[in-house]
């Protein structure tokens, strides 16, 4: 019986406790949201914590966040030495303070990053392991009542009301739409490429029911000799939903994949 803390009661956490309390391998530890409203009668009232400093006076085998980036800023450490911790939203790790403090840190538990809807992970993976991978480049495009983007706009919008909202490194990305690059977070941690040097590519299109992520991942050599590989995911999501509808069980199954590693950061 493994025993979950859930850190955030939005649409995405309150998939995952429904999950897990009808699964008889898994047990609700605690789930902690902002705000306590959000709880209805299927989160028995001994399961709700009130204070997130009280997740230490709770035994569980591992603590999800899928609430935002500054819960593993202000308790990623903690949670770490508590129990493995899953990183819902690994934008967090472009600011370099929390970056240190949990990836080059040592830590007794194990630190879990969920794939969201990168494609291939397991490919980008074995090509980072291989050393095949010298550069990496991910556009996301989304509608734009999906996206909460709060930087300079990269061009105007065009007669088709598409827009480039930001084209350049992913760390300076990651602090204008932390909810909306999760994924693109994921091939930087994934890919050994690094929040500085995958380039980023983030658009506006109204015309789009679906979010969509394109990578491309490059190896040694010249443009036109080099290896390269090109994904592409296409995921249903109507407007104004942050998190897509396929994304859901996608996550639940990394929660379910994360346990039995050793301490480090492993993909899932």
């Amino acid at each position: 019986m493994r025993r979950i803390g859930i850190v955030g009661y939005g649409k995405l956490g309150k998939h995952l406790c429904t999950a897990i309390q009808q699964r008889e391998d898994l047990e609700l530890a605690f789930v902690w949201n902002r705000n306590p409203k959000a709880f209805g009668d299927e989160i028995p009232n001994a399961k709700r914590l009130h204070q997130l400093a009280d997740f230490s006076t709770i035994h569980c085998d591992l603590i999800v966040e899928v609430a935002h980036p500054i819960i593993s800023k202000k308790w990623g450490s903690a949670f770490l030495e508590h129990a493995d911790y899953m990183i819902g939203s690994p934008t967090a790790l472009a600011d370099r303070e929390t970056e240190a403090a949990i990836l080059q840190t040592q830590h007794p538990h194990s630190i879990y990053i969920p794939r969201g809807a990168l494609p291939g992970l397991e490919e980008v993976i074995n090509l980072k392991n291989s050393g095949r991978i010298v550069a990496a480049a991910i556009t996301m495009r989304k509608h734009p009542k999906s996206l909460k983007y709060a930087g300079p706009h990269h061009s105007e919008i065009d007669q088709h009301g598409i827009q480039v909202y930001y084209q350049g490194p992913l760390r300076t990305l990651c602090g204008y739409a932390p909810n909306n690059v999760n994924t693109m977070a994921v091939l930087a941690l994934s890919s050994g490429i690094g929040m500085d040097n995958v380039q980023a590519t983030l658009i506006a299109n109204p015309n789009l029911n679906h979010h969509i992520t394109e990578v491309s991942l490059y190896g040694p050599g010249s443009p036109e000799e080099r290896f390269s590989l090109d994904l592409i995911r296409k995921s249903p999501a109507g407007a104004g939903a942050v998190t897509s509808s396929a994304t859901f069980d996608t996550f639940l199954m990394s929660m379910l994949r994360a346990h039995g590693q050793k301490s480090g950061i492993h993909f899932c």
